[in-house]
């Protein structure tokens, strides 16, 4: 049964990562060939940084983990120059933390493949905000033509995170990525079928949130007065048409205080007053999804994983549920969200 399910899935996956793909193509505008040409031929290999006569900066990244997958790059408005296939010398990558996130270590006499991508310091300067609990380090890398260069890599800030399984979902999007990119097919290989993985749930598995009022319901409107930006107003979050009200921080002195401060804090800036799915669902890649752009392409089944995806962060930080309160369903035009049936 495991193994008809991870067939099915794989297939499944190919398909819908084939269609992500198409969509993408179909929305970004190609760089230009002579502007390519004339941001490299300022490009020094020892530096990862390209400095433009005008003062303008280019920035060489490697991706080791989710970022070397076209879509995940799409989902973060992160439109490379150039990218192409590199070996990481005198370095291994390994998984750890929580979800089993792609981290990098140095290690004499290792290597690893990875993607090289060149980015414009605004998008740079986006992804340090993004990757907030790594910090860059440069590394060599040498593509497939054995031409060396440098490169910024992530590395996580806290190295007391223990190793830890990726995600099959994870492990996915990077071998897609790998795949797409041209990486060597040695090491998609080793990837595929040495790297051990937490596997993904099946539908029937999700956790789901309960308690929900059966008999109140709000507009979007409503929702949206909940953003945070009014403090009579308490912070509302929507998740597959069930909405979440949070009830307060604990006292500064509690252990929990600052986990529950951070958590708070994502979840006002990303989600608050809103439908969270379709956020959800760009920070949260599932290749066995196509690639959803707005919260009408997502599926019921979709939907019901990110809801699952949701409370097991949630549990992470707030394991008795005790910060969010079900308050009620969403109701758009008139019409009760699926998940209220």
């Amino acid at each position: 049964m495991t193994n008809t399910l991870h067939r099915l899935n794989s297939s499944t996956s190919e398909a819908n990562f084939k269609l992500s793909c198409d969509v993408v193509h179909s929305k970004i505008i190609r760089h230009d060939q002579s502007l390519i040409d004339s941001i490299l031929a300022h490009d020094n290999p020892q530096e990862p940084i390209i400095t433009l006569s005008d003062g303008q900066k280019y920035f060489w990244y490697l991706a080791i983990g989710s970022m070397n997958n076209p879509i995940s790059l799409y989902l973060r408005n992160l439109i490379p120059i150039i990218s192409y296939p590199a070996i990481c010398l005198n370095h291994r990558v390994i998984f750890r933390g929580v979800g089993g996130m792609a981290d990098i270590e140095s290690c004499e006499g290792s290597e690893f493949d990875g993607v090289v991508h060149l980015l414009s310091e605004e998008q740079m300067n986006r992804l340090d905000k993004m990757e907030m609990s790594y910090e860059r380090i440069i590394v060599p890398v040498v593509n497939y033509q054995n031409q060396s260069h440098s490169a910024y890599a992530y590395k996580m800030t806290i190295a007391s995170h223990p190793d830890n399984l990726p995600s099959e979902r994870y492990l996915d999007i990077i071998v897609k990525g790998c795949e797409y990119y041209g990486i060597r097919p040695d090491y998609i290989k080793r990837l595929r079928e040495e790297q051990a993985v937490t596997p993904r749930k099946e539908p029937h598995t999700y956790q789901s949130i309960n308690d929900v009022p059966s008999d109140v319901f709000y507009t979007t409107d409503d929702l949206a007065k909940h953003n945070g930006s009014d403090p009579n107003y308490p912070i509302w979050i929507c998740i597959n048409g069930k909405i979440l009200e949070h009830v307060g921080l604990p006292p500064s002195d509690s252990p929990e205080y600052e986990a529950q401060k951070q958590f708070h804090t994502i979840i006002q800036s990303r989600f608050a007053g809103r439908e969270a799915d379709f956020e959800i669902a760009k920070a949260i890649y599932e290749p066995l999804h196509k690639l959803p752009l707005n919260e009408e392409d997502l599926t019921d089944e979709h939907r019901a994983m990110l809801e699952d995806h949701h409370l097991s962060m949630r549990s992470r930080n707030d394991q008795n549920n005790k910060y969010w309160k079900p308050i009620g369903r969403l109701r758009r035009s008139n019409k009760i969200t699926n998940s209220s049936l």
